[in-house]
């Protein structure tokens, strides 16, 4: 279980390192970060001028002010969601196949 811990930590802490470490890391993070909260805020509210202005607002807050806690976060949560993914996928491939024995 600590191991488990360990690693949760040292993922949350390799995206800002990676980021200040190699300036383009950054910049691709910032952009994959901004892209990704203009399409959410777009899918929830549709194509108009609320969708700027709140866009605008949380990329400014997200992606200018807090870019290294918001990349943290966002790798973080995708690798957590690819894991339950896999684990979903496992699950309906074992009660597929049903047990022998």
């Amino acid at each position: 279980m600590i191991f488990i811990i360990i690693a949760f930590v040292i993922l949350a802490l390799l995206p800002p390192i990676v980021m200040k470490l190699f300036p383009p890391a950054d910049l691709l993070m910032r952009i994959i970060l901004a892209v990704m909260i203009f399409a959410t805020v777009r899918g929830h509210l549709g194509s108009n001028t609320l969708t700027i202005i709140i866009s605008a607002v949380l990329i400014y807050l997200l992606v200018i002010k807090h870019p290294y806690i918001t990349a943290s976060l966002y790798v973080f949560f995708y690798v957590l969601l690819a894991y339950n993914f896999l684990s979903v996928i496992v699950w309906g491939i074992g009660t597929k196949m049903g047990r022998h024995g």
